[in-house]
């Protein structure tokens, strides 16, 4: 799938968001939809959202006071929202990823 839109996760460190992102890629690939995630840590965030531009961007409940602060610089242009705190710790990529569809119009 050559154009994939990018969704961009978003925690404190990279780490469990990483495992979300390679189950929603997977997801994505498996069921033919057309998206590619990655996880970052918020100290990356802002280089990844310039190399990659995301179609959306999740954050993780953990670190739920970062939505302000990605709304601000980002929100005009491109989606942010708190990933469901139960489908984060269930690590449900296909509600997951179904959420950051309903974002991404």
């Amino acid at each position: 799938m050559a154009d994939k839109k990018n969704i961009l996760l978003v925690d404190a460190a990279g780490m469990s968001i990483s495992l979300l992102a390679k189950k929603m890629d997977d997801f994505a690939r498996v069921n033919h939809l057309p998206y590619g995630v990655e996880g970052v840590a918020d100290s990356i965030g802002p280089d990844k959202i310039a190399a990659n531009h995301p179609k959306v961007i999740l954050i993780a409940p953990q670190v739920r006071y970062l939505v302000d602060k990605y709304e601000k610089n980002y929100g005009d242009k491109i989606p942010v929202a708190l990933i469901d705190m139960v489908a984060y710790g269930m690590m449900d990529a296909g509600k997951v990823l179904k959420q950051a569809e309903a974002l991404d119009k």
